[in-house]
């Protein structure tokens, strides 16, 4: 009986030092190879990455795929928020009577709704994209 409990705890003890083993090679892997993002600016481990930057870290078809949706959702959004600009100075130069401010003011509005709904969409699969991306880096998954 002495012997079976001091078994059981030696098997106990190895395991906990092999799965110790694991996660702490995935800490490391987790601390250097994933990509954190916070607002706009990104980081893999210690390194800062810019949003061209990032084209070279997603290598799956998936996480590419994503990438350059959000790129062209972001560059669909800028056009969108020039175009509200260029709207705001033509209205400063443009002497006009009540109606057409309002109509200065909402066509910028809807601009300015139409390049945030295009950057959140950008935002987001670019989010996707990074997660995505963590994941097969963390646990070797591929689609």
């Amino acid at each position: 009986m002495k012997s079976f409990i001091i078994l059981i705890l030696l098997l106990t003890f190895i395991n906990s030092r092999i799965g110790a083993q694991s996660r702490d090679s995935l800490w490391s892997i987790y601390n250097s190879q994933t990509i954190s993002r916070s607002g706009a600016r990104f980081m893999k481990g210690n390194e800062k990455l810019s949003y061209q930057d990032l084209k070279i870290e997603f290598n799956s078809p998936v996480t590419n795929e994503l990438y350059h949706k959000s790129r062209n959702r972001s560059t669909i959004s800028r056009l969108f928020n020039l175009a509200s600009l260029g709207v705001i100075i033509i209205s400063a130069f443009t002497p006009t009577n009540t109606a057409g401010n309002i109509e200065f003011i909402a066509s910028t509005s809807l601009l300015g709704l139409g390049g945030l709904y295009y950057h959140n969409q950008s935002s987001w699969y670019l989010d996707k994209a990074i997660w995505i991306r963590n994941r097969e880096v963390l646990f070797g998954t591929t689609h």
